[in-house]
């Protein structure tokens, strides 16, 4: 198999033929929990800080410009290995060395917006992927909105070297290169295109990949120092699972961390 088929469902235990999708796109599940968080979360406050203390954690942030302290007994980093390698921090050594040296996916997409469904009225296609040699890799098609009047396709959705070439690019050549390749297979693309949206995921600042790639000695070596606490730091995110590149691994980590935690401040009001 091709490294840059990553995702062929065929192959892989984590793929399998029923995959749930939030009704309105993937950002309802955030946009669901900020409602039940109302006034907790604190918007545009990148962390420069993570610090023990003899009683707790102590979190510094920016806001407006200016650093802004905040002292918990327990704190859940959430935060993907490229950025908490960024971060002053005293964090363990082992910590430390996961987020130095566990690598993170290079991957784009591309949604290309059309003013018809030319796949469905034309070719008949309703949902599925259309694989290629080419530099856009694959065309996902949507399998929501069925013969409506609009739709998306991700016109390309690559990793590793296409996907760094690609995403070097300016946002408009982007686009261009997914129409004139994409346009060999759908011939429709120029007189329907509308719009687009990409990103490489690897040049977000706040990202720095898509995913935690782990091989067997990357995982033996680190991956077991970030499901244990680091002191009253504890750690979730897909990169603590084996579902990496997925929100399952997300919401299982979750999960697993706020039961952990759960169980030790059980014990402290035991005692």
């Amino acid at each position: 198999m091709q490294p840059v088929f990553y995702n062929v469902g065929d192959y892989a235990y984590e793929q399998q033929s029923t995959l749930l999708q939030p009704v309105g796109g993937m950002d309802a599940i955030p946009k669901a929990l900020e409602k039940k968080l109302l006034g907790k979360i604190i918007f545009n406050a990148p962390v420069s800080e993570l610090r023990k203390t003899e009683n707790g954690v102590r979190v510094i942030y920016r806001k407006d410009g200016k650093p802004v302290e905040m002292t918990g007994e327990f704190c859940v980093c959430t935060l993907p290995l490229p950025m908490l390698k960024n971060l002053e921090s005293d964090l363990s050594g082992t910590v430390k060395r996961a987020a130095d040296f566990v690598p993170y996916m290079k991957t784009g997409k591309i949604g290309l917006q059309f003013k018809r469904r030319f796949w469905e009225e034309d070719d008949g296609i309703y949902g599925g992927i259309s694989r290629t040699n080419m530099d856009i890799n694959q065309i996902w098609y949507p399998s929501f909105g069925l013969q409506g009047k609009k739709g998306v396709l991700i016109g390309y959705y690559n990793f590793y070297s296409r996907a760094e070439a690609v995403g070097a690019l300016p946002v408009a050549e982007r686009e261009k290169v997914a129409l004139a390749q994409g346009g060999k297979i759908h011939p429709q693309y120029p007189t329907e295109f509308d719009n687009s949206f990409s990103l490489a995921w690897h040049r977000l600042p706040y990202s720095g990949g898509g995913w935690a790639v782990y091989d067997d000695n990357t995982r033996k070596k680190y991956y077991p120092s970030l499901l244990e606490p680091d002191g009253n730091i504890y750690f979730a995110g897909e990169h603590t699972t084996y579902l990496t590149a997925w929100m399952a691994g997300a919401f299982t980590s979750a999960r697993r961390t706020v039961e952990a935690l759960h169980a030790r401040v059980g014990e402290y009001t035991k005692k």
